[in-house]
């Protein structure tokens, strides 16, 4: 599961570099903002669906919850 889980990652992270210079090069050759306003949520969409890796439950062992 964890393999599959990084290359997942490893797959969405190329695909984000991909889209990113892709735009970088197309404003550039149009002179003009318009490529990226246009893919501008594509790094909204990628931050809100990767995978957390941190432990939502822990356990405290001594101590006050709170």
């Amino acid at each position: 599961m964890r393999s599959r889980t990084t290359w997942l990652s490893l797959i969405t992270g190329l695909a984000a570099a991909f889209v990113a210079v892709a735009t970088i090069v197309q404003a550039v050759r149009q002179a003009s903002w318009a490529p990226v306003i246009a893919t501008g949520w594509v790094p909204a969409v990628i931050v809100a669906t990767w995978p957390r890796r941190y432990r939502r439950c822990q356990i405290r062992r001594r101590g006050q919850a709170g």
